[in-house]
């Protein structure tokens, strides 16, 4: 194994942590979508967790939690996921 590779340099962090929205969805085929949709609008990848159907108690739909840069983005966010017909609960700071 290689040894892992250190640079230097400074790693800006924001102030306070993004806002988030939490969707449930009854059917995994929508959370792919709305994934797809999500990356097509800028929102960061890196800021997106996944809980896929394995982890849910019943083997059935998905959870996405979805990091919003912006309130713009966020009512976006929102809009395109119960649209898809997620449950949305939405993360407070």
């Amino acid at each position: 194994m290689e040894t892992p590779q250190i640079r230097s340099g400074l790693v800006q962090q924001r102030a306070g942590s993004m806002p988030r929205v939490v969707a449930y969805f009854y059917n995994s085929a929508q959370a792919n979508l709305v994934i797809q949709i999500l990356m097509q609008l800028g929102v960061p990848n890196d800021r997106l967790g996944i809980t896929p159907p394995e982890q849910i108690e019943g083997g059935q739909g998905m959870i996405l939690s979805i990091g919003c840069p912006d309130e713009k983005i966020l009512a976006k966010v929102e809009s395109i996921c119960r649209q898809q017909g997620a449950e949305i609960h939405r993360q407070r700071v």
